[in-house]
């Protein structure tokens, strides 16, 4: 049995501590500052609690430290885990950078370890199917990438709010917290960009990004826009519920479209996935039964360790993400294309 060490009891790690229960791990040790966030999942599991992580990572029964605090802590985590030999579940994004996020590549090629990012999205069978189908989509020309999310608005309110502390917990904002794991997903299709033109909208006197737009430029001139906004409109989306969320990708020989559904609620609906093949000109939609990619993800994580197999998505695509929202920030802050510099 696989035993696990969580780090942080935020509002993500329910979705872990329920994954890993269904999937047959077991959580032998919590850290967390507040104990009373804690303790439902310590009564729960029969885990032992810390305040200290690092106690956490150093105990003996733990084999895979999953790290669910903010995005701030996660290279320090994460390498003291890998350097005390332990496999590590990151949640997104890796790190606050893509020096950081390098860092932590480095290390995890050092130590030999098994290091998972958590974009659950890749997990959901729709887009497992679209990476099957994706081949017959022949030569790329042209690919369209959005999320948005229901935070609020953001562009006519006259302070941040509950936001107000996003910026300092997270490295970012709308960018991080939700553009993130789509840009995973259009790396996942289409691989690394070449390079990236950005604009960037910042709420006033604030670092909290509220709109990125942004044109990626890939191999063979492939181009693909990419937009990320928080915004109040409630019935909007393939859900008709807030959640707008959506990759397009056009080929030669057809397209392909996946909208996602809603992050905390994925068991009201399946992720649709159209794909329209041209030689048959016909257009067939798949409507999968409602899933949690997060229970596909820890499971086949589960199976990966059992096995010291490495899986996707690893520490590079976590990596990835990173490197590219840095090159994004660079390019909106200059107003200018940045050529990414990919370090590995």
């Amino acid at each position: 049995m696989v035993r696990f060490g969580i780090i942080g009891c935020g509002n993500i790690s329910k979705f872990h501590f329920n994954a890993i229960e269904k999937a047959g791990g077991k959580v032998t040790y919590i850290a967390d500052i507040s104990e009373e966030n804690a303790k439902p999942w310590t009564l729960k599991t029969g885990a032992a609690f810390t305040t200290d992580y690092r106690e956490l990572i150093k105990s003996p029964e733990v084999d895979v430290v999953s790290i669910l605090a903010s995005a701030k802590f996660h290279k320090d985590m994460a390498i003291e885990a890998l350097r005390v030999g332990k496999d590590v579940i990151c949640e997104k994004t890796m790190a606050c950078s893509g020096d950081e996020a390098y860092e932590i590549v480095k290390e995890t090629q050092k130590s030999g370890q098994l290091f998972f990012t958590t974009y659950m999205k890749r997990f959901f069978p729709a887009v497992v199917k679209g990476k099957e189908l994706f081949p017959r989509l022949g030569r790329i020309i042209s690919a369209q990438i959005r999320s948005y999310q229901c935070w609020g608005d953001f562009f006519t309110a006259a302070d941040l709010g509950w936001a107000k502390n996003t910026t300092r917990n997270y490295g970012g904002a709308i960018l991080k917290c939700a553009g993130s794991h789509m840009l995973d997903m259009t790396m996942h299709f289409l691989g690394r960009p070449e390079s990236v033109f950005a604009d960037i909208d910042y709420f006033p006197d604030t670092d909290f990004d509220r709109r990125v737009t942004a044109v990626m430029l890939f191999k063979d001139h492939i181009a693909a826009t990419f937009e990320t906004l928080p915004h109040p409109l409630s019935k909007i989306g393939y859900e008709r519920n807030s959640w707008d969320e959506k990759i397009e990708i056009n080929g030669t020989g057809g397209r392909l479209e996946i909208c996602t559904v809603m992050w905390d609620a994925p068991e009201n609906n399946g992720a649709l996935l159209t794909f329209y093949d041209n030689e048959t000109e016909t257009s067939t939609e798949y409507r999968f039964a409602p899933v949690n990619p997060f229970d596909i993800e820890i499971d086949e994580i589960i199976k990966a360790v059992e096995q010291r197999k490495q899986i996707n998505p690893d520490v590079i695509d976590g990596y990835n993400v990173d490197e590219l929202i840095s090159a994004i920030g660079e390019s909106g802050e200059k107003k200018a294309v940045v050529r990414i510099d990919w370090k590995v």
